[in-house]
């Protein structure tokens, strides 16, 4: 490219256009402001159902971020991780294991094409998969 303006190879055309279409849907969605404040909205809507469940976050509020949201697992002998991961992406819903931690707990995203819809949905499956266990709620959690 930069000796005459051409690629050496063939040129990936595909991901070039992928690419200009997420700058123009960035763009029509308000730049980072914009996608920003989805995510914020988001990451509330996570935040405020799980709490009703009885989860609280792992991370401080004061480092806590928007796009990622990891949790401690319930302090019960019915929840089974495996389990609760397989009834969810059941339900179209796809979880992280939390790996960057000693403690046992998951992640769940809030970035990407979701919108405060797919977070009530999350939240409600959540809520279902755990009373499909029998997990007693409000869940209380382990300890760190």
């Amino acid at each position: 490219l930069e000796g005459n303006g051409q690629f050496r190879f063939t040129p990936p055309t595909h991901a070039m256009l992928a690419f200009r279409q997420a700058l123009e849907e960035h763009e029509a969605e308000g730049g980072v402001a914009g996608r920003g404040g989805r995510y914020a909205a988001n990451f509330q809507v996570l935040k405020d159902g799980m709490k009703e469940m009885g989860f609280e976050l792992l991370c401080p509020e004061d480092v806590q971020g928007t796009v990622i949201s990891t949790f401690l697992f319930p302090d019960d002998a019915n929840f089974d991780f495996q389990q609760f991961y397989t009834e969810l992406a059941a339900r179209g819903h796809v979880i992280y294991p939390g790996k960057l931690t000693k403690a046992d707990c998951f992640r769940l995203g809030n970035i990407g094409r979701v919108f405060e819809s797919d977070m009530h949905n999350l939240v409600s499956a959540i809520r279902d998969v755990l009373v499909k266990m029998d997990v007693s709620l409000p869940v209380k959690q382990i300890e760190v």
